[in-house]
C-alpha cells in the first residue's frame, strides 16, 4: 500500500493525529498510541487515533501540529513509520544561493525540477542561506504548490535532505546542516581542481587517464611546462569557474593565447624569458591555477565527450547521457558546432574500429567516469550530481579532461534535442534527494 495521505486538519482536538484503519495497519498501528510526528527537522509529540470515518489513506492532524510544523496541506505527502516517529514528507530542500535576491531570478528555471512532481511528490522548498534561522532551525523560502504549479513564499523547518546547487556554501554551513540533519546534504564540498587531481593521480584505476598536470605557482612554472608541452591548458583551481585558457608555443618567440570560453585569440611576441613571464603575469595569479597538457594538439584528431553521471535513488552512479560536438567542416572551421548525443557508432567511425571494439570503448568511457567519481567520493565528500569530460584521441587514447561537480547544467541534453532525457536526469536527482529524505 502506497502511503500517500489525504491530509486534513482537525480543529476540535489538540496534539492528535487520526489515521484511517488501513493506513494505520500498514504502519503496524492497531490501537491508540503515542508517537512523534516529524516534518523536516522538527517533531511534535502526538496521540495517534484510528477512525474509519476518514477516507482511505486519510490522515487528520490537529491544527496546532499543522501550525507548529508548518506542514503544507496542498502538497502530495506520504507518511512513513521510522522507529518511534511518523515521518511526513518527503521534504526536499534545493539550496540555490546565498542571497534571496539571486534566488528569485532562478525560480522559473527551477520549475524543471518539479516537472515529474507526481513521481517525486512531497514538499519541495527552494531557499537561500540569507533567510536561514540557525537558532530555530527554520528557513524562509519558496515551496512548490502542485495545485497552482507555482512557488509560494513561506517559513518552514529545515528540510529532511538538501541538494546544494551553488558553490557559495561554506564548509561551516554544510557542517551546521549535517549536525542537525545527518549525512543528507549532497554536492556539499569545495574541493578544487588541484585537490581532485592529486587524488586521482594516486588511484591505480584512474591515473593512467590523466594528462600531465602541475600547479601554477609562478610564471616560471608555466614557462618551463610550455617548453615540455608546447600546447597546454590553464584552468582556475576553483571548479565553479569553467573558463580555461589555451596557450600554444607556436615557435621560439610566439605565443598564441585563446580564451576557450569566449573563443578569443591573441598573439604575443617575446624575445626572452622575462617578457614571457610578464605576459603570463597579466593573465594568471600565482597559486590560483593549474597547468595541464593539452590533448587537442594541431594535426591530431580528437573528440571530446561530456558524460552526465548522477546517482539513482538507491545510491549507485549511472551515466545518464553522453554528448559531444558535431562534425567540423571547412565552412564552420574554428566555430563551436551543435551539441549532439554521443553514440557508439561515432566511436566506430572516429577510430575505424569494429562494432564490438567500438562498443567496448564506449562502455569503457562510462566505467572511467563512474570510477573517477567514486575516487573523489573516497575523499569523504557526498555528491550525486556530476559531469565528467573525456577526450579521445585518434589512436584510441583516452584522457580525463575535467570533472564538473559544481551544479553542472544538464541543459546540454535540451540543446542536443533530448528534452525527455533532460527531465529524466532532473527527476533522478530528485528521487535521490527523496531517498535521503527517508522515502
Amino acid at each position: 500500500m502506497e502511503n500517500v495521505i489525504l491530509l486534513s486538519n482537525n480543529t476540535s482536538n489538540k496534539g492528535s493525529l487520526t489515521l484511517h484503519p488501513k493506513l494505520a495497519e500498514s504502519m503496524g498501528i492497531t490501537r491508540t498510541t503515542r508517537r512523534l510526528v516529524r516534518f523536516g527537522a522538527k517533531t511534535y509529540q502526538t496521540t495517534v487515533n484510528i477512525s474509519d470515518q476518514l477516507p482511505l489513506n486519510g490522515a487528520s492532524l490537529s491544527q496546532d501540529i499543522l501550525d507548529m510544523l508548518n506542514i503544507p496541506q496542498q502538497c502530495h505527502l506520504e507518511i512513513k513509520q521510522n522507529g518511534n516517529e511518523l515521518q511526513i514528507g518527503p521534504f526536499i530542500g534545493l539550496l540555490v544561493g546565498h542571497y534571496q535576491s539571486s534566488l528569485k531570478k532562478y525560480l522559473n528555471d527551477l520549475l524543471d525540477y518539479v516537472f515529474h512532481y507526481r513521481e517525486v511528490k512531497g514538499a519541495i522548498l527552494v531557499f537561500s542561506l540569507e533567510h536561514v534561522d540557525k537558532s530555530n532551525h527554520t528557513v524562509k523560502g519558496y515551496l512548490y504548490n502542485p495545485q497552482s504549479k507555482q512557488w509560494e513564499e513561506g517559513t518552514f523547518p529545515y528540510p529532511s535532505s538538501i541538494f546544494v546547487m551553488t558553490s557559495s556554501v561554506s564548509t561551516a554551513w554544510i557542517q551546521h546542516f549535517q549536525k542537525i540533519l545527518g549525512d543528507v546534504v549532497f554536492n556539499n564540498f569545495l574541493l578544487n581542481r588541484w585537490s581532485i587531481q592529486k587524488k586521482l593521480a594516486s588511484s591505480i584505476g584512474v591515473k593512467c587517464y590523466l594528462p600531465d598536470t602541475n600547479l601554477y605557482g609562478s610564471p616560471q612554472d608555466l614557462y618551463y611546462f610550455l617548453k615540455k608541452f608546447p600546447n597546454l591548458i590553464v584552468k582556475p583551481l576553483n571548479c565553479a569557474n569553467r573558463s580555461a585558457i589555451n596557450i600554444i608555443l607556436k615557435d621560439s618567440t610566439t605565443l598564441v593565447i585563446t580564451n576557450l570560453r569566449k573563443m578569443e585569440t591573441k598573439i604575443f611576441k617575446f624575445y626572452n624569458r622575462d617578457q614571457a613571464f610578464s605576459i603570463f603575469s597579466k593573465y594568471f595569479k600565482e597559486g590560483e591555477y593549474l597547468i595541464q597538457e593539452s590533448i587537442d594538439v594541431p594535426g591530431y584528431r580528437t573528440i571530446s565527450v561530456r558524460i552526465i553521471t548522477v546517482k539513482v535513488h538507491l545510491g549507485q552512479w549511472k551515466a545518464m547521457g553522453l554528448f559531444t560536438r558535431g562534425e567540423q567542416s571547412e565552412v564552420h572551421a574554428g566555430k563551436l558546432q551543435p551539441v549532439v548525443k554521443f553514440e557508439k557508432e561515432m566511436v566506430r567511425d572516429f577510430l575505424q574500429h569494429s562494432d564490438l571494439h567500438a562498443s567496448l570503448t564506449y562502455q569503457e568511457l562510462i566505467h572511467i567516469s563512474i570510477d573517477t567519481l567514486k575516487e573523489i567520493e573516497s575523499m569523504g565528500v557526498h555528491f550525486a550530481n556530476a559531469a565528467v569530460d573525456i577526450t579521445i584521441g585518434e589512436l584510441g587514447d583516452i584522457w580525463i579532461s575535467d570533472i564538473d561537480h559544481c551544479h553542472p547544467s544538464h541543459e546540454i541534453a535540451l540543446v542536443a534535442g533530448y528534452p525527455e532525457l533532460y527531465y529524466e536526469i532532473l527527476k533522478t536527482n530528485m528521487l535521490y534527494a527523496k531517498k535521503l529524505a527517508g522515502f
